[in-house]
């Protein structure tokens, strides 16, 4: 799912949200990023059921390196892949645990089957979230904690599968959780896709991302894509049910290219860095 610049189609009436700044990205260019945008790629959460097998196939089949994750209280229990310029995927499943309505999302998800649940963004502290979200700011809900604060928004919110991470504080990545032996070093582009797109293209224009014109992929999908101060959204328009897997591919830079791969629900590829 590789995307490749198919330049801006009027047709496509939704991509005038962008205000006329879209442009198409540069035939063989790298994806697309803004320097001076508010926000970057953090991870990627992927719902699964069985946790121990999906971690076995993530790590024995695809060469990913693990990180233990936890046990939460909700019984949301989790395992990361870490990656050497911060980003990550998280693979998220329900145990065991007091429900709360987090927990029970979850649970309704991997009811109709495992996949992409949600793209977590870094755009500094919340008071500095709230402020770049302006009045979207009165829809989003906050939660401070010791290590992270999270600005998300609620379950059926057109924005929900998109929320804000600040970590105060996090434990060391050994040199072993960001070494992988299929050569990912970080997140390069997340699509996904929305049934209300120009309130996410809303959304990304205030965090200064740059609209990158139309961009297509493989299966016949093409979006709007967003450059990012690090990593690119492309924003796919879809009209299923909230509850389907809103993640529809993650593409990772390395030191090499490797065919893609679905896993999990989610179309997993790997680019080689500057290509």
């Amino acid at each position: 799912m590789r995307l490749s610049c198919v330049g801006l189609v009027a047709g496509v009436s939704w991509l005038a949200v962008a205000a006329g700044a879209a442009r198409p990205l540069a035939a063989q260019s790298a994806v697309c990023r803004s320097e001076s945008a508010a926000a970057r790629l953090d991870h990627v959460t992927v719902a699964v059921r069985d946790l121990a097998s999906a971690a076995s196939s993530f790590r024995d089949t695809l060469g990913f390196s693990l990180k233990d994750g936890r046990v939460h209280a909700n019984g949301l229990r989790n395992v990361h892949v870490r990656f050497a310029d911060g980003s990550a995927l998280e693979l998220m499943s329900v145990g065991d645990g007091a429900p709360d309505e987090l927990s029970g999302w979850y649970t309704r998800f991997l009811q109709e089957g495992e996949g992409g649940a949600f793209v977590a963004l870094r755009a500094g502290p919340v008071d500095t979230v709230l402020a770049l979200l302006g009045e979207l700011s009165g829809e989003a809900r906050v939660l401070e904690g010791p290590a992270f604060d999270w600005v998300s928004f609620p379950a059926g919110h057109p924005l929900h599968a998109v929320f804000f991470v600040h970590v105060r504080s996090r434990p060391a990545d050994a040199p072993g959780h960001v070494r992988h032996r299929n050569g990912a070093s970080g997140l390069s582009e997340v699509w996904l896709r929305s049934s209300e797109p120009r309130i996410l293209a809303d959304l990304l224009r205030m965090l200064g991302a740059t609209p990158c014109g139309e961009v297509s992929g493989s299966g016949g999908l093409s979006g709007l894509g967003f450059g990012l101060a690090a990593g690119s959204l492309v924003v796919v328009p879809d009209h299923f049910p909230a509850i389907e897997p809103r993640i529809l591919s993650v593409i990772l830079s390395g030191d090499r290219s490797r065919p893609g791969v679905r896993s999990s629900g989610v179309w997993i590829e790997w680019v080689k860095s500057g290509s």
